[in-house]
């Protein structure tokens, strides 16, 4: 595991630091990782509805980097700066344990819809054929095609980018409700996950350009394979 870090403190407060930790992992399996505070008080970890993001508690983070993924965390802590600010330790492949949605949405996901025949009302399909024999088609997606892993994580940062948005754009009485729903070191690491999020979808939007290029160019011979079975 790979990390970097950088510690400030919060303009117009010295005794607040603002901490960020970059983490890499280079391996081809998802690791878990434990970041742990070092300064001289409790973390104010990144918060959703005044709730703390998962994985963070007072002494710091634990979570999962994945495979040939990066990571990047941010959080205020009350007390001078010191370096370093954080430790950082690899607790090895992360199997069995809960991935970051981020990477869930940059994987290969499969058909998230129930099979058939399990839906009151519908018409089971076997081998490309209905109940009556006549051919369905193959192209009909029923639904959301949106995988429900990917729109939850889109659905946060869609909710990041609109809280930044508010301070970006904001009249003044806008801004100034938005700062008191988001205290200032709140604010610091809203602008760390926009980063991070920002790095995250170019990722995402490579790898879905390369699959659209790639299924685009792909003709499975149905009929062809049919006659030989």
């Amino acid at each position: 595991m790979d990390s970097d870090w950088s510690v400030t403190s919060l303009d117009g407060h010295e005794g607040v630091a603002l901490v960020t930790v970059d983490l890499r992992n280079p391996s081809p399996v998802d690791r878990g990782v434990r970041v742990r505070n070092r300064l001289d008080g409790p973390v104010l970890p990144p918060r959703r509805a005044g709730v703390p993001d998962p994985g963070w508690d007072e002494t710091g983070f634990e979570g999962i980097v994945a495979a040939d993924g990066r990571r990047t965390l941010g959080y205020a802590c009350p007390a001078p700066v010191e370096r370093p600010p954080v430790t950082v330790v690899d607790e090895g492949r992360a199997d069995g344990m809960e991935s970051d949605p981020a990477a869930a949405a940059v994987r290969d996901l499969g058909d998230p819809r129930p099979p058939s025949d399990a839906i009151p009302g519908s018409t089971a399909v076997d081998d490309g054929r209905d109940e009556s024999g006549e051919p369905t088609d193959p192209n009909a997606v029923d639904g959301d095609p949106v995988p429900p892993a990917v729109e939850s994580w889109l659905a946060a940062v869609e909710d990041r980018i609109g809280r930044g948005e508010r301070l970006t754009n904001g009249s003044v009485e806008a801004t100034t409700a938005a700062l008191e729903a988001d205290d200032a070191a709140a604010v610091t690491v809203l602008d760390a996950q926009l980063s991070a999020d920002a790095a995250a979808l170019e990722a995402v939007a490579e790898r879905v350009a390369s699959l659209a290029d790639r299924v685009a160019a792909v003709d499975v011979p149905v009929e062809a394979l049919r006659r030989l079975s």
